[in-house]
């Protein structure tokens, strides 16, 4: 089966990743800002292995649906690939960020007592979120419109709005555009953020629970609703991290006992025992798994000092544009080389050539996406929210 080896899938990921690595290392040392901002990120007082984390997610989840891709090329059906590690490298990615979006929060309200600026709180999501979100949307958006030739296929207000539910989160739905059959495709990654928002809107409920035994309390609930009403089981993972961020901060510890090599030799075993019991991320059965592994590296195990290396950190840093536009990239990429010759007859290994290349670009381009767009609204965020004018605090200290 392609993609399910170790020459056809570990080795070509574990290339690029090396590659990816070098990429970021050079932008470090030739990018006066990224230098700064990996220099705050080290001093600042951060969960410091997950941000290393999250560049791994990001580029975890792109090697998915890079397998996704060839097997939409030969199929005709973006499904769930057939090879399981490409599978739960995708499933995975996305259910630790979930676990990183609860344990981020809830430790803070956790910290709070559950006096929390709501305000605040929605302002400042709103500046890290939206500003690199509707980057993603318009031009989910224009190449509908251009693969259509501009020409309106249905009524202006039609178009309007079914253009609305793609930059409004996607909440209305994910309508074909302009009569483009498969819009969806052009990006497949907004589906996660809706959920990120139901978080967000039910993090003021939340808060109620923030003192005392409450916290034991909402994840009893949270639980039980889950098993009760969850379709997908995604929700789960959000339960998970804010249980990590409970048990660190009522009994921090814990840390000790995780943060050494045996807590990364143990991350591995972990690792192992997912590829082999569970065939997808999304289920009940899964879920305590990957959870052990987050906990593990949540109480500051590096595993082996890859994820607090500056690579690792910077690619961190621009993580939230690298899962936004991989897709977007990969799809336009492989839309193009389909056009001169069929994407299921290109050998395996020109195929993650191909990709490598399209990595390095995403890469590339994050880069640019995150200084010019994401940052200057971390920027405004952090002056309303902390004072930067005056001292008080620094965008990457709040990211």
């Amino acid at each position: 089966m392609p993609f399910a080896g170790f020459s056809s899938f570990v080795l070509p990921c574990l290339l690029i990743t090396v590659m990816l690595m070098l990429f970021a290392k050079m932008i470090d040392l030739r990018w006066a800002f990224y230098r700064r901002q990996v220099d705050e990120e080290i001093t600042g007082k951060r969960l410091h292995s997950i941000d290393g984390l999250r560049g791994f997610l990001a580029v975890f989840v792109m090697y998915h649906h890079a397998v996704i891709t060839y097997f939409f090329y030969s199929t005709g059906k973006w499904s769930t690939p057939p090879s399981r590690l490409s599978t739960l490298f995708g499933q995975g990615g996305v259910a630790m960020f979930f676990m990183v979006t609860a344990l981020l929060f809830w430790s803070r309200a956790l910290a709070a007592n559950g006096r929390m600026d709501l305000q605040r709180f929605f302002w400042s999501r709103l500046m890290r979120i939206v500003p690199m979100y509707l980057v993603a949307a318009f031009a989910l958006i224009f190449t509908a419109l251009a693969l259509t030739h501009f020409r309106l296929n249905d009524t202006p207000a039609h178009v309007l709005k079914d253009a609305a539910a793609w930059i409004l989160f996607t909440f209305p739905g994910t309508p074909n555009l302009n009569g483009l059959h498969n819009t969806g495709l052009i990006n497949t990654v907004f589906w996660s953020l809706v959920y990120e928002w139901k978080f967000y809107l039910l993090f003021p409920l939340m808060l109620f629970f923030a003192r005392g035994h409450g916290s034991w309390i909402l994840l009893l609930v949270s639980a039980v609703l889950v098993h009760w009403y969850s379709v997908s089981n995604v929700e789960w993972y959000f339960v998970y991290g804010a249980l990590t961020a409970t048990i660190l901060t009522k009994f921090p510890a814990t840390k000790k006992f995780f943060a050494g090599p045996a807590g990364s030799l143990l991350v591995v075993m972990l690792l192992g025992l997912i590829f082999v019991s569970t065939p997808t991320a999304y289920s009940p059965g899964a879920a305590p798994l990957f959870f052990a592994v987050f906990f593990v590296i949540a109480c500051g195990n590096t595993m082996f000092g890859i994820l607090t290396c500056r690579p690792a950190r910077l690619l961190g840093t621009i993580s939230y544009s690298v899962y936004l536009m991989h897709n977007f990239w990969l799809y336009l990429a492989f839309r193009l080389i389909n056009h001169y010759a069929a994407v299921p007859s290109i050998p395996i290994s020109l195929y993650w050539t191909l990709t490598g290349v399209v990595a390095l670009f995403v890469i590339g381009t994050s880069a640019m996406t995150y200084r010019f767009v994401e940052f200057p609204f971390l920027k405004a965020k952090s002056r309303v929210l902390f004072g930067v004018e005056t001292g008080k605090a620094s965008p990457a200290a709040i990211r």
